[in-house]
């Protein structure tokens, strides 16, 4: 079967070829199974999942299709050294681009030493979200535990575009020129940086993010947007971030969970300087972000981008100005709270990790909560130019920056708060200045 890509999943097949933006979800797991296991249950979630079983091919007047196959996804086994050597491999994965011609647009890589690994899925943009992977993680683990895929058609994976109540698509297609496809890009190998908090900071950081009447993710922003303030920006400069948003619950799909792209862009804008009050930016962040109508920005973005897509001839300045659109300092990307369990069977789901793309312009911060651990990732691509040591103590510099500003934030305010019950309770345990008198003055 075939399908023609959606304006969105056209827009990131393009723009994947100029700058990479590949993704990957990444679980530590504790329990024993077999790559053999491992390779039968994979087989089973690409019937399951359309979209893990097409290439991309363009029909005689260069526009993009998925194109079903039968190839297997690509798993590769790796003997496993220790809790930082998946990093490592995934540096070297997201610097090999994966190639849309070939089926599947999406490979596996597995550590493993005893009882110990980490399972890795790294996504071609065009065909997945950030939550995708979530979902499609969740249901390898399902099925190492036992549980069996029923097929589904490709006409179940809808684009974000034709799942929007009464939206038609576009008619209008103009002939592509002879170098509408750009080559494929080589990108240099990014750094991969990760936190995970305790599980006490993290419930902290809600409780606080509650009690400050704004959300984790406002947190998490401010935090990083504050870090920038010790970096090279400017301070009279007005900071935008962008804001990844999950919009499937505005959507009507066959799969609601099902592997999909589908999202939109949420930005905000500060003027921040190095002492800004930190709760105030993390309220301005849930503010202007609860602003949006997110689904009527769904339907104009499209009427916007579909006649784009379809009637595009200059491939080159397109991406390009995309790019200067959304080149903002921050991305901050929060898949937010997973709603999955963490035991599958005799495997459990310790960690999950969420690695956004590293092709976008600016620092790009990923966030997943699972159980009650929130873990944070920071990833960045130096430029060819840029020594490797230099860019990478300067990526550290940052995460740490960050995770510093949110620990004070919590912590200190916490500690305020315990400090202020304490007192008061001394306070209440001593007599009042009245009945001292009496006592001193009693016989």
């Amino acid at each position: 079967m075939e399908r023609y890509l959606g304006a969105s999943e056209h827009l990131y097949w393009l723009y994947n070829q100029f700058y990479p933006i590949d993704f990957a979800t990444v679980a530590k797991l504790q329990g024993q199974f077999s790559s053999e296991q491992l390779s039968t249950v994979l087989r089973q979630v690409q019937q399951h999942h359309p979209l893990l079983r097409v290439r991309i091919a363009t029909d005689a007047i260069g526009q993009p299709k998925f194109v079903e196959t039968d190839d297997e996804i690509p798993l590769r086994l790796v003997a496993r050294t220790d809790d930082r050597h998946w990093q490592a491999e995934l540096e070297v994965e997201l610097a090999r681009s994966l190639d849309w011609q070939v089926a599947p647009l999406l490979r596996v890589v597995l550590l493993q030493s005893g009882a110990e690994s980490e399972l890795m899925i790294i996504c071609h943009h065009a065909i997945a979200d950030g939550l995708s992977g979530v979902y499609l993680m969740r249901d390898i683990l399902q099925g190492l535990a036992g549980k069996i895929f029923e097929r589904s058609e490709l006409s179940a994976a809808l684009s974000l575009e034709s799942a929007i109540p009464g939206i038609a698509p576009s008619k209008e297609t103009t002939v592509k020129p002879k170098d509408y496809l750009p080559p494929l890009s080589r990108p240099p190998q990014p750094h991969i940086h990760t936190v995970v908090l305790s599980p006490e900071l993290t419930q902290q950081l809600i409780q606080r993010s509650r009690a400050e009447h704004t959300t984790v993710h406002g947190a998490i922003s401010a935090a990083f947007l504050l870090a920038l303030t010790q970096q090279d920006v400017k301070l009279s400069d007005v900071m935008r971030c962008l804001h990844p948003v999950n919009v499937r619950s505005q959507l009507s799909l066959p799969m609601p969970d099902g592997v999909g792209l589908y999202l939109s862009m949420g930005t905000t804008t500060h003027s921040l300087q190095a002492d800004s009050a930190f709760w105030d930016v993390a309220r301005s962040v849930k503010s202007q972000l609860s602003q949006i109508d997110i689904a009527q920005q769904l339907v104009e973005e499209c009427q916007l981008l579909q006649p784009t897509m379809a009637n595009l001839t200059d491939v080159t300045a397109f991406v390009e100005e995309v790019r200067s659109q959304y080149s903002y300092p921050l991305t901050v990307t929060n898949l937010g709270r997973i709603n999955m369990a963490q035991q599958y069977g005799d495997i459990r789901i310790e960690a999950l990790q969420f690695l956004p793309p590293t092709g976008v312009v600016g620092r790009v911060v990923g966030v997943a909560t699972l159980g009650d651990r929130l873990a944070l990732t920071f990833t960045s691509t130096p430029s060819m130019d840029v020594d490797r040591v230099q860019s990478d103590r300067a990526a550290t510099a940052f995460l740490s920056a960050g995770v510093k500003r949110l620990e004070l934030a919590v912590v200190q305010e916490v500690a305020s708060e315990a400090a202020y019950r304490t007192s008061r309770n001394i306070l209440k345990s001593q007599p009042s200045a009245s009945h001292q008198s009496q006592i001193r003055s009693s016989p």
